[in-house]
């Protein structure tokens, strides 16, 4: 889990980076203003969102276990869901580093770290992206969940 967990990481910087990138080819700042203004607000909406999510999934795997009895085959399932919960705790408090960073003086008299800082924010925001389309796929996994598989 833990591979997983770097590799969208790594991925999700990388685009930030892109994201960058675009933005000083476009000669732009709006992501970056966008999101130092809204990602706290985002993410703690997502968490949200997410948690419900997870909690009316749970609710349904446990009823899928004691009916069925298939709990290995949801296990994952189960375990993703928490992992995402997880994550999105950690991407909060990264935010408000990378926020602190961000609007640093220190940091903004380093030639090119506002711009590192500013892609790890874009990247932050990928990254929720993507834990948002993994609980949507597990409630997915869910809805198609066939005991007889």
């Amino acid at each position: 889990m833990t591979g997983q967990v770097e590799k969208t990481a790594l991925y999700s910087l990388v685009g930030g980076l892109l994201c960058q990138f675009a933005q000083e080819m476009l000669q732009s700042q709006y992501l970056t203003d966008f999101l130092q203004e809204n990602l706290i607000n985002l993410l703690a909406a997502l968490l949200a969102v997410n948690s419900a999510t997870v909690g009316i999934v749970l609710t349904k795997v446990r009823e899928l276990i004691e009916k069925h009895g298939h709990g290995g085959a949801l296990k994952e399932t189960k375990e993703q869901l928490l992992l995402s919960v997880k994550e999105q705790l950690g991407l909060i408090v990264a935010a408000v580093v990378i926020l602190t960073l961000h609007t640093s003086k220190h940091v903004a008299s380093i030639s090119s770290l506002p711009f590192v800082v500013a892609a790890a924010l874009s990247g932050v925001f990928i990254y929720a992206m993507v834990v948002l389309y993994d609980v949507a796929k597990s409630v997915l996994i869910i809805i198609d969940f066939d005991p007889k598989d």
